[in-house]
């Protein structure tokens, strides 16, 4: 793993590498163009004076090895786009041959020296950083060196605060340190909330009331920062659940209080027929205890 840390840049380098190729492509097709139209315009305007006999030689020479035929004229344009040495070879031109040149040098500088190598200078490290962006295994890699980092400092906060040095935080111990600005302070540049010291400790608590090393860097670790997307859609998960149970729950309460409403009104039609029956018993009996009968035609 050191190792690997060891050539990380080499690796974000040849990625890089490879990623702008096409448009180092372009980009030298851009400016070849441009540079050889400037040293051939430059070089046809300046044929004049290296032929004019009348001039000084040593002028009309150093034209001429800086702007003499097609070649020399791209190359010192060549030189001046990326040397950055174009006060060298604009300037005897200017003294020497005309002044009316400083039009040509000043745009060529302004457009493509200063705006366009700006432009192409900024497209390649644009690339570069969508490369460091989107290597997943450099994503990976740096994730997991952060997440080490912050553990090895939420280590050091633990062993702070556990003054017994058993290995278990108790709530006085914890609440005794959360009271110290100066923890305060730190665990806030941690992204971390301690507004709350008794509700975060009731939070990462065992069953037995204390906090051990795994508990604290764990429970830390999910309270740091705001709530993530993945835990809201758990809490919305448990209240729709909770929600279904009080639901079933009420709608079987509403049941049993309809079944129970039948069985009452049912056995109370039961009790009332019984009553019935037996005043029609009684009725059939007469004073002297002799049972009276219907007569049959």
């Amino acid at each position: 793993m050191r190792t690997l840390r060891l050539f990380r840049g080499l690796r974000l380098l040849v990625h890089a590498c490879a990623s702008f190729l096409p448009s180092l492509m372009w980009s030298m097709a851009l400016l070849s163009l441009c540079i050889m139209t400037s040293g051939l315009v430059i070089g046809n305007l300046l044929h004049e004076f290296i032929m004019d006999e009348t001039k000084e030689m040593e002028q009309r020479i150093w034209v001429w090895m800086h702007y003499g035929t097609a070649y020399r004229a791209i190359w010192t344009m060549y030189e001046m786009t990326f040397a950055g040495n174009w006060p060298v070879s604009a300037r005897p031109v200017l003294e020497n041959v005309n002044h009316g040149y400083c039009m040509f040098f000043a745009l060529y500088v302004t457009v493509i020296v200063f705006a366009v190598l700006r432009v192409i200078t900024a497209i390649f490290v644009k690339e570069t950083l969508e490369v460091a962006s989107n290597d997943a295994e450099l994503m990976v890699q740096e994730r997991m060196r952060k997440k080490a980092s912050y553990v090895k400092k939420l280590e050091s906060i633990f062993k702070a605060m556990d003054d017994s040095g058993d290995g278990l935080l108790s709530e006085e111990e914890m609440s005794e340190w959360l009271m110290d600005e100066r923890v305060q302070a730190y665990l806030e540049s941690l992204d971390v909330d301690v507004a709350e010291g008794e509700a975060l400790f009731r939070l990462l608590q065992n069953d037995e009331g204390d906090i051990t090393y795994q508990d604290f860097i764990a429970g830390i670790l999910r309270c740091k920062g705001a709530a993530r997307a993945i835990d809201q859609l758990i809490l919305q998960s448990e209240v729709e659940r909770v929600a279904d149970a009080l639901n079933n729950l009420t709608m079987a309460l509403e049941e049993a209080k309809v079944i129970a409403s039948s069985d009452r009104q049912k056995r109370r039609q039961r009790f009332a027929h019984q009553m019935t029956l037996f005043q029609s018993c009684t009725m059939n009996f007469p004073e002297n205890g002799v049972l009276r009968t219907a007569s049959i035609h």
